[in-house]
């Protein structure tokens, strides 16, 4: 078949609907190609304000631009008006390309010395923008007259529009509206006022020329305005600002913030800018007078205990100063808290009825297997109160009541709090009481906000829109031994010296406690007054010691410092923590810190919790009868008239630490004669006490050498002499024998003057 041109020829309604169904065809066929990406969220710039709206940071994305996405609810009417008005009036009914715009554009064109102009859509625009376009050639507009189509066949024209002013330029390396209004206005797009909202409409469509950057580009964005809105003065309402003047604040809680939450363009967080400033002001000062001293670097977190709020996070001294590696931020770090975890374990022992504030705790030489604890100072107290003991900081009373923490251990309360450590109990052993497992600032304050909300286990609270569930508490401890620990860290004397002028004030009780990491690499102070809780930490990020590095020495004047400074400015509201009703108040002996027996002195109450505490009555006050003529103590069954006094029946390790500190106490006198009932006679004192060996231990010796185990015990009530015997054979007289070790199993025995006994097992095990 032959066809001539005259059949090739169509007429123009023919070839319009042979157009008209190529396009068609186009348009399905686009429908199933793969939908491209509108906007990669993931590099995206991050705004953090304060609890008052105040920009704090506005970040820049890895291709060094600002852009800030935000939704098409939270960007405000007027700005998509005129957005719309100024940019394409007819979105809504084209298809990605304006065919009447376009053919004017061509027009245009063909007239000399006129540029391609007007045809771009908002969505034209939009593509050009996502896919870094060149449009000023033909090839180029027709690239991007092509995506534009592309994306309206898989986009609403509410997704393209939320896009577009998330993408159009807004001058310089500023991209969409909420970056823009950061930029030039410091408040989120949601604030803009309806002036504001309308000049911003205008910087797209030439940002170059209009960007408020410059007295020239301030002075074309006038002249657009003019035209786009007649006389309306709204202009000379506007303050633009300059990209130098964004804020840099707080920069370690803007970048834990970040890494909270890395999908939030605008974090709204919690954080009292009066009192972040205060906290980095007084940490400067504090510096400053301690450089001398080699100390370079402290840390400062101050939380609103109720809520657990961040109000004040200063990661570092400088953020900039790397000398100092002033960029790490002290607040999340790991390190040696020192003493500061021992107030929970006194918490533990008191709801597991271990003790009260008032029982009587030893500080004495104390071994356990291979391991002896000492004191920071290197002495000892003898017996003292748990709240002496506590706020005194006394390493041995603490791993002591560690020992016999039970279900749950120590180790499993941490554990149970959700701090991280990553090593098994054993791993620690008992120098967990004194700091052996590291642990941040932030997870220490977690758990003093136990004690300060009736031992509930609240998260940290960042932003201000989160508001943690009643659910997500959880009851850790017992509400009155939260109570009780902070009542006891309350008698802790405040520091003798004032810091930064300021003296310390005594509007209301802190409780506070301070630590000292072992090696002198860490100082902290943490206290509670009223709703504040604040922690401070002074050290070297890179571990070095200084033996200024002393938690009460030096960082707790800056403890109060913080504490009394923002009380100044702020109101500090009563603690809710009150005495819980399972407390109950009971006459106790002042030196035991038992309930009294007839023979106690009296004057002192105490607090117990009923049912839980250990409420054995005094047992250090005894009455005894004494052969005035001699001055010895008579026989229960001696019917001779003596005298009646009261005597004290202390412990010898408790006797040698008063012996140590020249505080005089006195044995009972002996008696006059050897009594067929002295045990009876003592029937409230106790056996002896094996301090090592201890039962279970396997104790190493090595071949070849002379190695021998120490055998210490702990006399009662007034005996004089202990006598030794391993397996039956004696091996000699006192409070510490040493036995020549060798291999195998064992019994040993210890045998007070009065026939009272202790018992132990234990191993010998040879190694190379």
């Amino acid at each position: 078949m032959r066809f001539t041109a005259n059949a090739l020829k169509l007429s123009p309604i023919k070839l319009a609907l042979l157009g008209a169904v190529l396009l068609l065809l186009i348009w399905l066929g686009l429908g199933f190609t793969p939908q491209p990406l509108l906007v990669n969220r993931a590099n995206g710039s991050y705004a953090v304000i304060d609890n008052n709206d105040h920009l704090l940071r506005l970040s820049l994305t890895s291709d060094e631009k600002y852009r800030v996405w935000t939704p098409l609810a939270e960007l405000p009417q007027t700005l998509q008006d005129a957005t719309l008005h100024y940019e394409d009036r007819w979105f809504y009914q084209h298809p990605g390309i304006n065919p009447v715009a376009l053919c004017r554009a061509v027009l245009s064109s063909l007239i000399p010395h006129n540029r391609w102009m007007g045809a771009s859509t908002l969505t034209m625009q939009l593509a050009r923008q996502r896919w870094r376009l060149k449009t000023d050639t033909v090839t180029g507009k027709l690239k991007q007259m092509a995506y534009a189509v592309w994306l309206e066949r898989h986009f609403s024209k509410t997704e393209l529009l939320q896009a577009y002013l998330n993408l159009a330029p807004y001058g310089a390396n500023i991209e969409g509206a909420g970056a823009a209004s950061w930029v030039y206005f410091h408040k989120p797009v949601s604030a803009l006022s309806q002036d504001e909202a309308r000049a911003l409409a205008l910087i797209p469509q030439n940002p170059s020329a209009r960007a408020p950057m410059t007295p020239a580009a301030l002075q074309r964005l006038r002249q657009a305005w003019q035209t786009a809105y007649a006389d309306d003065p709204g202009f000379d309402r506007l303050w633009f600002r300059q990209r130098k003047d964004l804020p840099f604040r707080a920069p370690h809680f803007s970048e834990r913030l970040h890494k909270l939450y890395p999908q939030a363009a605008t974090l709204a967080s919690t954080l009292d800018t009066t009192v972040q400033e205060l906290s980095e002001e007084l940490l400067a000062g504090f510096l400053r007078q301690h450089h001398l001293q080699g100390v370079v670097n402290a840390s400062v977190m101050v939380v609103h205990a109720p809520s657990m709020s961040v109000l004040g996070y200063v990661g570092s001294a400088d953020y900039f100063n790397r000398d100092i590696q002033g960029y790490v931020n002290g607040l999340k770090a790991l390190r040696s808290p020192g003493s500061t975890l021992k107030p929970f374990i006194y918490a533990q022992a008191i709801a597991q009825g271990l003790i009260t504030p008032d029982t009587r705790v030893k500080d004495t030489p104390l071994r356990m297997g291979d391991y002896q604890p000492e004191n920071f100072e290197r002495n000892f107290y003898g017996p003292l109160s748990a709240t002496d003991a506590l706020v005194r900081s006394r390493n041995i009373p603490a791993i002591s009541l560690l020992a016999q923490l039970q279900k749950p251990t120590f180790h499993q309360f941490l554990q149970q709090a959700g701090v991280p450590i990553p090593k098994q109990a054993a791993n620690y052993g008992l120098s967990l009481a004194i700091g052996s497992a590291e642990i941040s600032m932030e997870d220490l304050l977690r758990l003093y906000g136990l004690l300060a909300n009736n031992g509930e286990l609240k998260e940290l609270r960042w932003l201000n829109q989160t508001d943690p569930s009643p659910q997500a508490n959880q009851p850790l401890l017992l509400p009155e031994a939260a109570f009780l620990v902070r009542d006891m860290l309350e008698t802790n004397p405040r520091p003798q010296r004032s810091f930064g002028g300021r003296s310390f004030g005594q509007q209301q009780a802190v409780a506070w406690k301070t630590g000292t990491s072992s090696g002198l690499k860490d100082a902290w102070a943490i206290g509670i007054m009223g709703d504040l809780l604040v922690g401070v930490w002074a050290g070297n990020f890179d571990g070095s010691p200084n033996r200024h590095l002393i938690g009460r020495e030096l960082v707790g004047p800056l403890l109060f410092g913080v504490l009394d400074a923002i009380a100044m400015e702020r109101p500090i509201a009563e603690s809710d923590a009150k005495s819980p009703t399972g407390l109950k108040r009971i006459e106790i002996c002042p030196l035991s810190g038992q309930p009294v027996s007839p023979w106690c002195p009296r004057g002192k109450t105490g607090w117990i919790i009923p049912g839980v505490s250990p409420i054995k009555t005094c047992t250090l006050h005894r009455r005894i009868r004494i052969n005035p003529a001699n001055g010895l103590r008579l026989c229960p069954d001696d019917q001779r008239q003596g005298e009646t006094r009261v005597a004290e029946f202390w412990d010898s390790d408790e006797l040698e630490s008063f012996r140590q500190a020249g505080v005089r106490r006195d044995n009972p006198p002996a008696f006059e004669r050897s009594c067929e009932d002295a045990t009876e006679s003592n029937a409230a004192a106790n056996p002896p006490k094996i301090v090592s060996p201890q039962a279970g231990v396997s104790y190493p010796i090595r071949a070849g050498q002379q190695n021998t185990i120490e055998f210490s015990a702990i006399s009662a009530g007034g005996r004089h002499r202990l006598f030794w015997f391993v397996d039956d054979n004696f091996i000699g007289e006192g409070a510490t024998v040493f036995w020549p070790g060798k291999p195998g199993q064992f019994a040993v025995a210890v045998i007070d003057d009065h026939g009272q006994s202790a018992s132990a097992a234990f191993k010998v095990v040879p190694t190379d």
